[in-house]
C-alpha cells in the first residue's frame, strides 16, 4: 500500500510547534468502550451550554503568532494555525487520549472483524451539529470519502486505506483495502472528522473551507482576518456540562516578546508554543504559570544522496561523528530537550529503537573517516535554511562550527520559506534541516515518510533503498503487535545505517499561561482539550 503523502506544511514549519485542539471526550478505551455516562439527553437542544453564573469567566483569550487561512481540516496547506482551531469545532468517531491510546469519541465502541479489513463502529446516540441538524449516515460517508479524495488536502494519505464506507443512524462500517495495522490509530487524526454533507454543498468549495460546521463543542461566531478567531459554545453538543467556557479568542500576535507583555497585562490567558527562552521569565511572575509537556517532535538534518557529497554513504556516516548533538540541544532547547539516535521519538515507547546511540562528537573519528574514504580536502557541502528565523540562524551556525572543525565545509545558504521548501522538494538541495511531530501513536507516519520513496522522495533525502521500502510495507500490515514491533525497530537500524536522515535532538513543549486559568494539558502530540479549560474571574 503506497502512501502518497503531501505534509509539506507540518515539514516545512519546523520553527513552530505543531499542536492540534482536540474536542471529544475521554470515557473508555478500544473494543471495549462503553458510552460516555454524561453524555446528554438526545434532542437536547441547550443542555450543554456553560453555566455561566459560577465564578468562571465567560471567554479565555489564546496569542497565537499566526492566523489560520482556512478552517477546514482538509483545507490545502493546513497546519497549527489551522489545527488548533478546527478541532475545536470538528469531531470524529475516535480520539487520541492523553495516554496516547484510541478512545471513543462519537463512537461508542467498536469491532475489528479477524481479517483486519471491516471496522464496525456504534455511534453515540441523538448527535447534532452546531446549527441543530441532525447527524445523518450520508454525512459519515461523504466525511471519510472527502477525507480520503480531497484533491486539495495535505493529509489525504490518513483516509487512503478505506475503501468503502457504510452507515446507518446507529453504526459506521468501514471495509480496507488490506489490513492496516495503524488505522485505528489514524482515525484519531484531525482530518478524519464528521462534516455536514447538506451543508458543504450549499456553497463553493472555498466557501465551505472558511465556513466550518461540526459536532464539537464549539462553533465559529467571527472571524476578523488579521486580528481574531473568536468560537463560541454549541448549544447542541452531546456532552452535558462541555465545554466549560462560553467563548474561546484566539488572537494574532506574531512576536513573542509582545506575547510576553499581553500576557503580564493580562491581554492573553494563554500563549500556546511559548519559547524556551522566556520560560525564566515567567516563573518569577506570580501571575503566571508555564507548564512543559513532553512531546514528539525532532529535529533532523536531512541529506540529499542524489548529489555529491552525500552520495557516498561513507560521507554520511562520518557526519554522525562531525555534529555535537547535545550541545545543540542544549543551546536551543536547554533543559527541555535532549539529542536523540532513533527517528522515532522516544516518547513513542516501544515503537523507538531504544538500542540506538547517541554518538558523542569525535571531530579527529569524522577526518579519519573521510580520509578513509578518500577525502584529502574538507568535504563541501551548502546547508539551505529559511531567512528571517533566529531559530535557524542559530542551530545552522551551530552546526557549521562544528561540522568545519571535523572535515567538512558548511556554506550556510538564507531563502525564503518558499524557496526553501521548493528547492529541498525538488531535490536540487545537499542538506536542510528538518522537524516531525507525530500525529497519533504509532510510528509508521515519521517511518513511511523516510523510506517510502513515493512519499516525499524518503524526506527528501532521494535515498531510494527498495529492499527497506518492502519491509515498511510489510510492517504497516502485520498484525501481530510483538512482530510489528520488531519490524519497526530493524526498520530504525536501517535508516540509521544509510545515514541519510540523522536525528539531531528532540525537545519538550512549553504552554505559558495566567494563573487563573485551569485544565490545560498538552500531549505528546500536541492535543489541547480546551473544552476542559476555565478561568476564575
Amino acid at each position: 500500500m503506497k502512501r502518497l503523502l503531501k505534509k509539506l506544511t507540518a515539514l516545512s514549519l519546523a520553527v513552530l510547534m505543531v499542536f492540534g485542539l482536540a474536542a471529544c471526550g475521554n470515557s473508555g478505551n478500544g473494543d471495549q468502550a462503553s458510552s460516555n455516562p454524561d453524555s446528554s439527553t438526545p434532542g437536547s437542544s441547550n443542555s450543554s451550554s456553560p453555566d455561566n453564573t459560577s465564578s468562571y469567566a465567560d471567554e479565555i483569550v489564546i496569542g497565537i503568532t499566526s492566523e489560520p487561512q482556512y478552517l477546514e481540516p482538509n483545507a490545502p496547506g493546513v497546519g497549527p494555525s489551522e489545527i488548533n482551531v478546527t478541532q475545536q469545532i470538528y469531531e470524529g468517531l475516535v480520539l487520541t487520549g492523553t495516554d496516547g491510546s484510541i478512545q471513543p469519541c462519537l463512537a461508542t465502541d467498536w469491532t475489528i472483524s479477524d481479517d483486519g479489513l471491516t471496522y464496525t463502529f456504534n455511534l453515540v446516540p441523538g448527535v447534532k451539529f452546531s446549527d441543530g441538524t441532525d447527524v445523518k449516515p450520508e454525512d459519515w460517508v461523504w466525511s471519510l470519502y472527502r477525507a480520503r479524495d480531497f484533491e486539495l488536502s495535505n493529509y489525504a494519505y490518513i483516509a487512503e486505506a478505506i475503501d468503502t464506507v457504510e452507515a446507518t443512524d446507529t453504526q459506521v462500517i468501514i471495509t480496507l483495502r488490506e489490513p492496516n495495522a495503524a488505522f485505528i490509530a489514524e482515525l484519531g487524526c484531525f482530518n478524519m472528522v464528521l462534516g455536514c454533507k447538506a451543508y458543504a454543498e450549499s456553497m463553493t468549495d472555498e466557501e465551505y473551507l472558511k465556513n466550518p460546521m461540526g459536532t464539537g463543542p464549539y462553533m465559529l461566531k467571527e472571524w476578523n482576518l488579521g486580528t481574531n478567531v473568536i468560537l463560541e459554545a454549541n448549544p447542541y453538543y452531546h456532552e452535558e456540562g462541555m465545554p466549560k467556557t462560553k467563548t474561546i479568542r484566539y488572537v494574532v500576535v506574531a512576536d513573542d516578546n509582545t506575547r510576553m507583555m499581553q500576557l503580564q497585562s493580562g491581554q492573553i490567558d494563554v500563549a500556546p508554543s511559548f519559547p524556551y527562552s522566556l520560560v525564566p521569565a515567567v516563573a518569577n511572575d506570580d501571575s503566571l504559570k508555564v507548564d512543559i509537556f513532553p512531546s514528539t517532535q525532532i529535529y533532523y538534518l536531512t541529506l540529499n544522496t542524489t548529489h555529491a557529497p552525500f552520495d557516498d554513504v561513507k560521507v554520511r556516516q562520518a557526519m554522525y561523528y562531525a555534529l555535537n548533538t547535545a550541545e545543540l540541544a542544549s543551546a536551543i532547547a536547554g533543559d527541555y530537550g535532549a539529542p536523540v539516535a532513533a527517528i522515532v521519538s522516544p516518547t513513542q515507547g516501544e515503537w523507538s529503537n531504544s538500542d540506538l546511540e547517541v554518538i558523542e562528537y569525535a571531530p579527529e573519528t569524522a577526518k579519519q573517516m573521510l580520509a578513509d574514504a578518500g577525502y584529502t580536502e574538507p568535504v563541501k557541502f551548502t546547508l539551505t535554511v529559511r531567512t528571517g528565523s533566529a531559530f535557524y540562524e542559530q542551530i545552522s551556525t551551530l552546526i557549521k562550527s562544528q561540522v568545519d572543525a571535523a572535515g567538512f565545509e558548511c556554506e550556510i545558504e538564507l531563502l525564503e520559506g518558499a524557496a526553501t521548501s521548493a528547492k529541498f522538494q525538488s531535490l536540487e538541495h545537499q542538506a536542510t534541516i528538518l522537524q516531525w511531530v507525530d500525529d497519533y501513536q504509532d510510528p509508521s507516519g515519521v517511518i513511511g515518510w523516510t523510506v517510502d520513496y513515493d512519499q516525499a522522495h524518503c524526506y527528501y533525502t532521494g535515498l531510494n533503498d527498495e529492499e527497506l521500502d518492502q519491509l515498511n510495507e510489510q510492517a504497516l500490515v502485520e498484525m501481530d503487535h510483538a512482530k510489528r514491533v520488531e519490524m519497526y525497530q530493524e526498520i530504525q537500524q536501517r535508516i540509521h545505517d544509510n545515514a541519510n536522515v540523522i536525528p539531531l535532538y528532540r525537545n519538550d513543549f512549553a504552554c505559558a499561561f495566567s494563573t487563573k486559568v485551569d485544565g490545560i494539558y498538552v500531549s505528546p502530540f500536541y492535543v489541547y482539550y480546551v473544552k476542559d479549560w476555565t478561568k476564575t474571574n
